[in-house]
């Protein structure tokens, strides 16, 4: 997302420098190693490193409070086009060793300024870091640059907050923007309440204006990051990337002034293509599902995700049961592909490479390392259920990050890349719980694909804006809050695992045939659906949705 905002001509008119500040996690062997491979190092103090005189700005500072501080630059390139880029400044601090008076110091500040009190947090590192991380934001950015230029300050989530509370405290307001990615408090009542959606977001609704989150839920403050978030009503502005992030925290913290928070959507990156390019990667789709299943898909299902549960897995395989019903009555073919790992930098190729030999990963999976570990064996289970039962829809679950012959096994076409997965997909899932927007739900729009959300996606209200006046509607969004509409607070409080999943059920039997009618299938179609989305892409792309950034 980063790269795609800040690599924007329009962006860097507008901002002629882009500064990334956090903590300095770890200590990497190599020193140039710091800021990753496209960085490149200009001073070190753990190193010793310095190419040109930057210890004369940053040594005092460093010998004051007892810190590392590691800085350089680093080369930002959009993913759909390397055409454009941006080469911002990166500053991480290394707080372990930090001068206690000035930590205890600043937590004052903190309960002064904000009534933030930080007793009972100190324990846990990830608050303590990003609060140190704070205490000299201002001084080394001053070091670096000086007064004179006009600072944007923005907090990306909960993680930002304390150094933009130090601007705030410094009696810099005006130019700080808190960016709500999500509302921390929300997403872990939704996650943990068994009526997930349905129950919160009902109770949203049923509340708003009369009870705050806090007064229906109870109060938050064990939840750090919910205390900080809360905070973000002292900033210049607030960003919200969807209409229920907004809604979210109007509920948590009520007295926030409504024209204070701007809903500004995230876009979407996508090169344009024909039609040729499209049955090119559905080619290398269809021959790894013939690998697979000996049978080559009329529909092509995808869901590419995190391996979380605010992702609503079960919900993709409950409606595959119903559309296999109507798959197999149309006489036709398709295949299923949940790609999603609980390893961010995925198995290696020779582990994969086993497995396929072994016992025929990805189709078949067992037990334990390198194959199915925590949550990966539930959805595996599921999905083995699903398939023994289906006639004409199975699918496979691909729990590895990526997707090339490289590391992904030899069912997997030689030429075969990532982007496949989002060019010849027909539809992705994404029946997310919790989702403030959801890029992924959507990358399949642009290339003519279909994308199936629940309405608690914030890419939902997005997709139907920008395509309020399109011929063909690239999407289909399923409300499962609705089912819970006329419950009272009681009811939604404690509803259970089994009341909502009769719920869900209805919600997804109800509109598999509304889902049916609405894939790209046969070639005719397929060309309607891309030439749909080729005329609008613009819309959705982060050069519409960044404007925003640039707008104060």
């Amino acid at each position: 997302m980063l790269g795609d905002v800040c690599s924007l001509q329009e962006y860097k008119d507008f901002y002629h420098k882009t500064v990334f500040y956090g903590p300095l996690f770890d200590l990497p062997t190599d020193a140039f190693g710091h800021l990753g491979p496209s960085g490149k190092l200009l001073f070190s103090s753990h190193d010793k490193y310095d190419a040109d005189n930057y210890a004369q700005p940053l040594g005092k500072i460093i010998e004051k409070y007892n810190i590392d501080i590691v800085y350089g630059k680093r080369e930002l390139v959009s993913e759909f086009d390397i055409t454009r880029h941006n080469t911002i400044e990166v500053i991480n601090v290394g707080t372990h060793k930090m001068n206690h008076k000035e930590v205890d110091r600043f937590k004052y500040v903190l309960w002064e300024k904000f009534a933030f009190e930080s007793k009972g947090y100190e324990g846990n590192w990830d608050f303590e870091q990003y609060l140190r991380i704070a205490i000299p934001y201002l001084e080394i950015l001053e070091g670096l640059y000086g007064r004179t230029p006009e600072y944007f300050h923005f907090s990306h989530e909960y993680m930002g907050m304390p150094s933009v509370m130090s601007v705030i405290a410094d009696g810099r307001k005006e130019k700080t923007i808190f960016v709500a990615h999500e509302v921390t408090t929300a997403r872990s009542l939704v996650e943990n309440h068994p009526g997930h959606d349905i129950s919160f977001y009902n109770l949203l609704q049923l509340n708003k204006g009369q009870k705050s989150l806090e007064e229906v839920f109870g109060s938050q403050k064990q939840n750090y990051r919910s205390e900080l978030v809360k905070r973000a009503v002292h900033c210049g502005k607030i960003f919200a990337v969807g209409d229920h992030v907004k809604d979210e925290y109007l509920f948590l913290v009520p007295q926030t002034p409504p024209e204070k928070i701007e809903v500004v959507y995230n876009g979407v990156s996508a090169k344009q293509i024909d039609m040729e390019q499209k049955l090119r990667s559905r080619s290398h789709i269809e021959m790894y599902a013939d690998a697979m299943f000996n049978f080559v898909p009329d529909a092509i299902f995808t869901h590419v995700t995190r391996l979380v549960p605010s992702k609503g897995l079960w919900r993709d395989i409950a409606l595959l049961y119903h559309l296999d019903k109507i798959f197999d009555a149309n006489n036709l073919k398709g295949v299923y592909l949940l790609v999603s790992t609980l390893i961010a930098t995925g198995r290696s190729p020779n582990d994969i490479m086993k497995m396929e030999n072994d016992y025929g990963w990805p189709v078949l999976h067992r037990d334990g390392w390198p194959d199915l570990i925590g949550s990966e064996k539930y959805i595996y289970e599921y999905l083995q259920v699903f398939n023994s039962r289906s006639k004409a829809i199975k699918g496979v679950f691909i729990n590895q990050f990526g997707f090339n012959r490289h590391v992904c096994g030899m069912r997997v076409p030689e030429e075969a890349e990532f982007a496949d997965l989002r060019i010849a997909s027909d539809a992705e899932f994404g029946f997310s719980t919790y989702e403030p927007f959801g890029i992924a739900q959507i990358e399949v729009v642009p290339f003519g694909g279909v994308s199936v959300m629940s309405s608690s996606c914030g890419s939902a209200g997005f997709l139907k804006a920008r395509f309020a006046d399109a011929p063909i509607k690239p999407f289909y969004i399923l409300d499962f809050v609705e089912a819970g509409r006329k419950l009272s607070n009681t009811a939604l409080k404690n509803l259970t695992i089994q009341q909502r999943t009769a719920m869900e059920d209805e919600i997804l039997s109800g509109n598999a045939k509304g889902i049916f009618d609405c894939l790209p299938l046969g070639k005719e179609k397929r060309e309607q659906y891309l030439a749909n989305a080729l005329k609008y892409i613009s819309r959705i792309s982060w050069e519409a949705s960044a404007k925003s950034y640039i707008s104060f």
